[in-house]
C-alpha cells in the first residue's frame, strides 16, 4: 500500500473521528448546562467541522486512490468501524448524550479523553500523508492541544465552584 493510500485511509478514519466528536459536542451544547458549558461545546463542535474540512480538502489534494473493494460500500464500511474502534464512536456518542445522569464534569472529562485520543491518533496520521500535508496535520493537532486545554481549564473552574 503506498503512501498516499495509508494516508487517505487514515484522513477518512480523522474526518469520521471529527464527525463524531462533532456530533457529542453539539448534543452537549444543547442540553440543560450552564452557559458557560454549553459555550465550550458549542465552539469546540464547530473547530471539529473546520477540522473535518480540512481533512477533506487534503483528501482531495491526494486524488485517484481507489481501494479494490469485494461488495458496494465495503472500503466506507471498513472505515466507519476502524474510526469507531480508534477512538470515539457514534453509538457511544448516542449512549452518553442519553444518560440521564451525566454531570457536567463527566460532560468535560468525558471530552478530555477524546482530545487526548485525537491527539494521540492525529501524531501517526502525521508521517503518512505527504509533506506538503504534514504541516497542516501538526496546525490540527496543535488545535485539538487547545481543546484539551480549554476542557481541563472549565474542569478545574467547574471543580472549583463544588
Amino acid at each position: 500500500m503506498s503512501q498516499i493510500s495509508i494516508g487517505k485511509e487514515f484522513l477518512e478514519v480523522a474526518i469520521e473521528i471529527e464527525k463524531n466528536g462533532r456530533s457529542f459536542y453539539e448534543g452537549i451544547a444543547r442540553q440543560d448546562r450552564p452557559k458557560e458549558v454549553r459555550d465550550i461545546f458549542a465552539r469546540l463542535a464547530a473547530r471539529e467541522k473546520e477540522h473535518e474540512n480540512t481533512y477533506r480538502e487534503i483528501m482531495n489534494r491526494l486524488g485517484g486512490y481507489n481501494p479494490r473493494q469485494q461488495y458496494a460500500g465495503e472500503h466506507d464500511q471498513y472505515i466507519s468501524q476502524l474510526a469507531n474502534s480508534s477512538i470515539f464512536t457514534a453509538e457511544q456518542a448516542r449512549r452518553i448524550l442519553t444518560k440521564k445522569t451525566m454531570t457536567d464534569i463527566e460532560a468535560i472529562e468525558f471530552g478530555i479523553n477524546l482530545e487526548k485520543d485525537s491527539i494521540l491518533f492525529y501524531s501517526e496520521i502525521r508521517g503518512m500523508v505527504p509533506l506538503q500535508d504534514q504541516e497542516l496535520i501538526e496546525i490540527i493537532t496543535n488545535e485539538e492541544k487547545k481543546h484539551l486545554s480549554e476542557f481541563i481549564y472549565m474542569a478545574s473552574r467547574l471543580r472549583g465552584k463544588t
